[in-house]
């Protein structure tokens, strides 16, 4: 048992002096009878608010609780108004630690201040101290910062919560709020359906399923965070793998090659990339053999010297690198005609893969439409004008080929969507390849026309140096130290991409390890004991709205249903609540045989609601009695009759009756 209340106090200060009430429990059933509009409730929602669990009852704050805690009573038909008031909850958690939360009710002190008194404050002897500490609650960061109260409670029971994603994509611990409704039941919201008074505002995903899980045990949290977590690392990795690829494509685009062995995705094993640059018609070289040429080119011209040469000579290098020069421009000419035509046949496969999706969308209504059974508007399917309505066809040509249907339709699109997809993706890739080689040929011809350039004013003027030799052999050291660059940033990328294969390949390795199956083995069974439980319960406390034999939890909610219906929806308002009795009981039972997380303790307000029948009541305490009583505590407010209630508790070997009759809260003594 994670946690036990060992006893609850409230005191009150008020005009006609201190007024109060305080109930000692003890494991097992414990039951608080009184009457009508007695204060039961002020009691349970009073626990609530002690805990910092009032946003159960669907308020913050005092106004949770009853006005008897903070504005005026009776007594005996004397009125008393509150001047002052607190509640003082003890509790023990499964070391046998215990505590005792003091939250004030109508005070001077915030109340959103809990004080934590370190030792059994309400059963403890007369004038001892203890150490204090106060939390704050209700307020951002109570569960998951030092001093929030929540968290020194979870802290506390030993309570472990995981932590889950929120719709905004943050983790947070899965709140006690959220996990109490399946073991606090209130008496206004919470008898309305499972989980009725469970919180939404904190923007949990799937909070109430989490819950389930939670109590259970279910190792379906862990895994699902253990998917989720692997995914989300996978998308990183493929974003980074195709952020280096880019850069390695733009490396290989400014030496006007392209990239090899190097897939669009992520990849285990990773062949050498390498860059293709295109040295013939027939013949390619890699950046490495490149970068040799050149600097076998430069010592050849480096070897001679750099005095100018005969006109001759000169002429014959002029016309060489004129005719290079045409060639050169007719390439760059010939390559930025390939990207205009590659940028238009781009521009063309977007728009039809635009027009593709619409397409897909409107065949997905028209099919809405007909599976609605409308058919008002769709004539056009029908081979009919929508205009006229004349017979048409859309075909000039006889055929007795067989039209596709909307579902055969829709599922084409599909298909031509995808295949455009993978045409953009590889024509973005021809483009950025044909940028590459057309900045590295504008960049040969831009050299090309300033050797000419160097050339000509050598023959043109007397000097012992040439221009053109010099600017040569520069210009060949500059493209080297150019070279050199791009392939140590090369290297440097092919590097990181190694790293990121690796990095895959451990994502691809645990994600191997995850269960094939949603649910483990072990889930599995607490699954199957669940609906044991449960469909037992159902039939002990008298359940008759649906055979029992149909009932069975959802593997998608943990919810009751009947024909994956819920079956709350087509249940009687009486049977309502003995499906509640019975679903939250079977929590605690299965978490009891399989060492789950319950916190083993059950609260219900008032839980003969919808004028129940005996025989359902007599069933339910009775069927609480048959587990050890020191593996839980249930404690039951009710306003049956006494004598009702003690015959009922007469058999029940472990329970403990706290009787207050016409009033809970009187003065003290």
């Amino acid at each position: 048992m994670k946690l036990r209340f060992n006893a609850f106090r409230v005191v009150l200060a008020t005009n006609k002096g201190p007024f109060g009430a305080t109930a000692v429990f003890d494991s097992g059933l414990n039951v608080i009878r009184a009457e009508n509009t007695s204060g039961k409730s002020a009691l349970i929602n009073g626990i609530l608010y002690a805990l910092g669990l009032e946003i159960l009852v669907g308020k913050r704050g005092i106004e949770a609780t009853k006005p008897v805690l903070w504005k005026s009573g009776d007594y005996e038909g004397q009125e008393f108004n509150v001047l002052e008031s607190f509640v003082e909850l003890e509790i023990v958690n499964s070391l046998g630690e215990i505590i005792t939360v003091r939250r004030y009710v109508l005070s001077e002190k915030d109340t959103r201040l809990i004080e934590v008194v370190f030792g059994p404050a309400v059963t403890g002897s007369l004038g001892k101290q203890y150490g204090i500490k106060s939390f704050f609650v209700g307020m951002e960061g109570a569960a998951q910062r030092e001093k929030g109260f929540h968290y020194f409670l979870a802290d506390f029971l030993k309570l472990e919560l995981p932590y889950v994603k929120r719709f905004q994509g943050e983790e947070v611990p899965l709140y006690v709020e959220c996990i109490a409704p399946l073991m606090f039941i209130e008496q206004i919201r919470g008898w309305s359906g499972i989980q009725a008074n469970l919180p939404q505002s904190f923007g949990i995903r799937n909070v109430a399923k989490l819950a389930v899980e939670y109590v259970l045990g279910l190792d379906v949290i862990e895994n699902e965070k253990r998917r989720i977590q692997i995914s989300e690392e996978g998308n990183r990795i493929r974003e980074d793998w195709r952020n280096i690829r880019e850069l390695m494509s733009q490396i290989a685009s400014r030496v006007g090659g392209r990239l090899m062995n190097i897939p669009a995705g992520p990849v285990t094993l990773l062949d050498e990339p390498w860059i293709a640059i295109s040295k013939n018609d027939k013949e390619v070289i890699s950046l490495s053999d490149l970068l040799i040429a050149k600097r076998s080119l430069l010592l050849q011209n480096s070897g001679g010297t750099s005095k100018v040469p005969g006109s001759k000579e000169l002429d014959t290098k002029l016309n060489s690198q004129e005719n290079e020069l045409l060639v050169s421009q007719a390439e760059l000419s010939q390559l930025r005609s390939g990207i205009y035509a590659e940028e238009d046949e781009l521009r063309n496969l977007k728009n039809r893969g635009e027009f593709i999706k619409m397409d897909i969308q409107r065949n997905k209504d028209i099919k809405r439409l007909r599976d609605f059974g409308v058919e008002t508007g769709l004539s056009v399917l029908k081979d009919k004008c929508p205009t006229c309505n004349q017979s048409i066809t859309d075909s000039l040509i006889p055929t007795e080929s067989a039209v596709m249907g909307l579902e055969e339709n829709i599922n084409f699109l599909k298909t031509e969507a995808e295949a455009v997809v993978l045409l953009v993706s590889a024509g973005e890739e021809r483009l950025a390849r044909l940028q590459g080689q057309e900045a590295a040929k504008s960049q040969i011809v831009a050299n090309l026309r300033l050797t000419i350039r160097d050339l000509r004013s050598d023959l043109l003027r007397s000097r012992d140096l040439s221009v053109a030799v010099i600017r040569e052999q520069v210009h060949f050291q500059e493209e080297i130290a150019r070279l050199e660059q791009l392939r140590d940033d090369f290297e440097d990328q092919t590097s990181k991409l190694k790293e990121t294969a690796e990095r895959w390949q451990d994502n691809r390795a645990r994600h191997s390890e995850l269960p094939h199956d949603y649910f483990s083995e072990k889930d599995k069974t607490k699954l199957g004991s669940l609906s044991e439980f449960f469909a037992r319960n159902v039939e002990t406390f008298g359940y008759r709205s649906t055979g029992i034999s149909r009932l069975h939890i959802s593997e998608d909610n943990y919810r009751p249903v009947v024909d994956e219906f819920e079956v709350a929806f087509g249940a009687s308002a009486s049977d309502n609540i003995r499906l509640i009795w019975a679903y939250t009981l079977a929590l605690l039972q299965v978490s009891l045989s399989y060492k789950g997380n319950h916190w083993g303790i059950l609260v219900y307000d008032e839980p003969e609601q919808q004028k129940m029948k005996e025989a359902s009541s007599d069933a339910l305490y009775a069927e609480i009695a048959r587990m050890q009583p020191q593996d839980f505590q249930v404690i039951v407010a009710t306003s049956a009759p006494g004598d009702i209630t003690r015959s009922r508790l007469k058999n029940i070997s472990h329970k403990n009756l706290l009787e207050f009759g016409e009033k809970v809260i009187r003065p003290m003594i």
